[in-house]
């Protein structure tokens, strides 16, 4: 044999010594990694923001029965409108950070997993959802918080302003931080004010606040951290003119101690001017209000490591941006499975039917290995014998016993086509589109089934009932009815279909905040990736409509889902898939690797050691006939 061919037969069985099996302790941390995504990506927020970070591990602590109020964004990172509110909402925080005695600001990912529990209890249908639950607060049935419908940061203090003097005016709670909301009245005077106030209080604020307006309020509230001074709402006229106010002129007046009235007029009629013009007077007055603890707050650093590997993988996906990446696929199953259906309380009626069909796509036309088969098929399973109504705890269960008992699913834990050029870009809603493509190729290319809405159908009935982008969700279901979905005539055009759907999306997205500026969302083939798919060159240019060609980009999109094609750059675990062509090819070339010559001189060889060993035989055999002593036999006769 030539040194070639040894070669390759050391390298055919390193591969299958490779794939034989697993150790224990690598299969019980693979067994982990099916329970808790490794996607570093997660959240919105972080610690250079304001917004406190919860979680299923701090929410009861910090949020039930405490003595102050909190307001909670339950959001998901993956949704377009959480993102482009973030940074409102930060900016929420930020401005009511003074607050902070009275309410504290906080979030919750519904994307992360460990939290499915939490937003699955709180009933949250959509995101962002914000909801203020005060002192005391205890979920119960009916009454998950009090929704506060609205993405303006004035708006929403203006809200929180009414639920806090509401909160503070109908029950009690021992938080001495909370301020006076009564009204001072025409029978208060300049020292009735100041009874009951400890000998802090040196000062108190008149704020007049005009009917329907929460600004007396507001700057009740954002002059917490200021112990020298008490804030008090006026609203009758007369009690206003009594302490120098002047609705038109002078809306603020601060009386000390000895009776003094000093108004003032603020730049502007909001609480946020009011609160500066008194902090302003009593700086002037070489009063300070209270230090704040000192916190260092430092922002997360990805390690030297995980940097280079990130830009690796955008090398990757900027050199071959028309692949379909095996880890996108899985990602894109295990955040629906894990996430986006365990979240849901009831699953009954039109949603569970929704769930079946899904499952029963994806159990067909999925790229897992021999374990995620077994999984999506008694999954499936287990989803088919509920007739009435299925909870999402109990899916979350038997997606964890099933799991338990198979095995590793996943091959890979992070995204690598989807991956964003920073964090919270892309990811799952990408990875989504892109299991959804495969899957209507898949079923484009099985002779088994003849339905053409088979996948389009099940891609409706999820994002309408389970996807976590709720203004996602209505603008497919509306663009869906548009073009007409239900009425695609064969498994091809349903390829097409969802193709044209995607580009009106991208469409729609260019240019929003939401746009990897790495990866702009354009129309899709480009005409890099695939020339024939355009009949007129260079159309891709601004307000050219493209004429394409669509035998050419069914063509495409037929090659680029190919399971053979797939790629598996970034996989970790390759051996839990199925063995791609080349792999099967390496394994036959066992019975390649020799010329006919080889084998021929194996045929002779092997003829040679059978005629060596019956001549050994022979001559051993003859040499003991020799040697036998005749003289004596064994019972010692002559």
């Amino acid at each position: 044999m030539s040194g070639a061919q040894v070669a390759i037969l050391t390298v055919i069985l390193l591969l299958e010594t490779a794939t034989a099996g697993v150790p224990l302790q690598r299969y019980e941390a693979l067994l982990k990694q099916q329970s808790a995504p490794t996607d570093e990506q997660l959240g919105l927020y972080d610690e250079n923001d304001k917004v406190v970070q919860l979680s299923v591990g701090n929410f009861n602590e910090t949020v039930l029965e405490q003595n102050h109020g909190s307001l909670v964004e339950f959001y998901n990172t993956y949704c377009g409108h959480c993102r482009r509110f973030a940074p409102i909402y930060k900016q929420v925080a930020e401005q009511l950070h003074s607050w902070q005695d009275v309410v504290i600001v906080g979030a919750i990912d519904c994307a992360a997993e460990e939290n499915n529990g939490i937003c699955r209890t709180y009933e949250v249908m959509g995101y962002p959802t914000l909801r203020y639950m005060g002192p005391g607060f205890q979920p119960s049935a009916k009454n998950y918080g009090q929704d506060l419908k609205s993405q303006d940061p004035a708006e929403i203090r203006g809200l929180l302003a009414s639920i806090l003097v509401a909160d503070n005016l109908t029950s009690s709670n021992n938080n001495t931080y909370w301020p006076n909301f009564h009204y001072v009245t025409e029978n208060d005077s300049t020292s009735t004010i100041f009874e009951g106030l400890s000998s802090q209080r040196e000062f108190v604020a008149l704020v007049y606040e005009p009917e329907n307006s929460t600004v007396g309020i507001e700057t009740a509230l954002f002059l917490l951290q200021w112990p020298s001074l008490q804030v008090r709402r006026v609203s009758d006229l007369a009690a206003a003119s009594k302490f120098k106010i002047d609705p038109t002129s002078h809306q603020l007046s601060i009386v000390d101690r000895k009776g003094e009235i000093t108004p003032y007029t603020p730049a502007e009629q909001t609480g946020p001017a009011y609160s500066e013009t008194l902090q302003t007077a009593l700086r002037k007055k070489n009063i300070t209000p209270r230090p704040e603890k000192a916190e260092i707050q430092h922002a997360p650093v990805a390690a030297i490591g995980e940097k280079a590997e990130h830009n690796e993988i955008l090398e990757e996906v900027h050199r071959h941006k028309h692949l379909v990446y095996q880890a996108d696929l899985e990602q894109a199953i295990r955040t629906v499975l894990h996430n986006e259906v365990p979240k849901v309380n009831e699953i009954g009626g039109e949603r569970l039917l929704a769930l079946q069909r899904f499952l029963g796509v994806l159990q067909r036309y999925n790229p897992l290995g021999f374990n995620g088969h077994q999984l999506l098929s008694k999954l499936k399973d287990y989803v088919v014998q509920f007739n009435q109504e299925l909870t999402g705890k109990q899916f979350e269960q038997e997606l964890q016993r099933l799991e338990g008992q198979l095995g590793p699913i996943y091959s890979s834990t992070h995204f690598v086509g989807c991956t964003g050029s920073s964090p919270h870009l892309r990811g799952f809603s990408c990875s989504l589109w892109t299991l959804f493509h495969f899957m209507t190729v898949q079923a484009a290319e099985n002779e088994d089934s003849q339905d053409p809405l088979e996948v389009l159908q099940a891609m409706h009935g999820y994002i309408k009932n389970f996807f976590g982008c709720s203004e996602c969700a209505d603008h497919f279901q509306a663009m869906a009815s548009r073009r007409k979905i239900w009425s695609v005539p064969n498994k091809e055009e349903a390829v097409l279909w969802l193709w044209a759907a995607h580009n009106e999306v991208n469409q729609r997205l260019a240019g929003d905040d939401t746009e990897d500026p790495q990866f702009p969302k354009i129309q899709f083939p480009s005409e890099k990736s695939c020339s024939q798919c355009y009949r007129t060159p260079g159309s891709t240019s601004d307000n050219i409509e493209i004429n394409w060609n669509k035998d050419a980009v069914l063509s495409f999109l037929k090659n680029i889902n190919n399971p053979q094609f797939v790629s598996r750059y970034g996989v970790q675990q390759e051996d839990l898939l199925h063995a791609t062509a080349e792999k099967m090819r390496q394994k036959r070339q066992i019975s390649n690797v020799f010329s006919d010559i080889d084998m021929r001189m194996g045929m002779l060889l092997y003829a040679f050691c059978i005629v060596m060993m019956v001549v050994a035989f022979k001559l051993f055999a003859f040499k003991g006939y020799r040697k036998k002593p005749y003289g004596h036999d064994l019972l010692g006769k002559v």
